[in-house]
């Protein structure tokens, strides 16, 4: 683990990191970036992320700014409230195909499998709690809209079952 002010450091670079993905215009550059560097930002987030923490979840602070910054995105986006009663495969499908995602971009944004994107996609797999946060986002959606849709689906397989 870093010292607390590499650690303060490194978080604020994760953070804008987070700035540019989401909104490449506020640092001067076109609005259609392309998607290999959209990824490769992702990604280069995502390491640092995970070397800061050693694989577990970031402290509440960072958690709580992804959830406004989610939030910020899904008022932007109208996603606020749209998606209450869908199924997690279902709204990740949907999100996918509005935002022009290939299984590929999201599997390569995640640093997982095209085979675990796929399994989510079908309904196979569920994401865990860090994934939430990761595709949350990615999404532009609010981690407990995509909790909501989680508990929908399990309780839609629990009926079947």
């Amino acid at each position: 683990m870093l010292p607390p002010v590499k650690t303060s450091q490194a978080n604020e670079i994760c953070g804008r990191l987070q700035e540019l993905i989401q909104d490449p215009k506020s640092f001067g550059l076109r609005e259609g970036v392309p998607r290999r560097v959209l990824d490769l930002l992702a990604s280069t987030r995502n390491m640092l992320t995970e070397y800061l923490y050693d694989g577990r979840m970031p402290p509440a602070v960072d958690n709580d700014l992804a959830a406004e910054l989610s939030q910020d995105a899904d008022a932007r986006n109208g996603f606020r409230g749209e998606e209450k009663s869908r199924p997690f495969n279902v709204l990740l499908c949907r999100r996918m195909e509005q935002l022009s995602l290939s299984p590929h971009d999201v599997a390569v944004t995640l640093g997982s499998t095209l085979q675990y994107v796929s399994d989510l996609r079908s309904g196979v797999k569920m994401p865990s709690e860090q994934r939430i946060v990761e595709f949350a986002l990615l999404l532009g959606a609010t981690q407990e809209s995509l909790r909501t849709a989680v508990k929908e689906q399990t309780n839609a397989m629990a009926a079947v079952a």
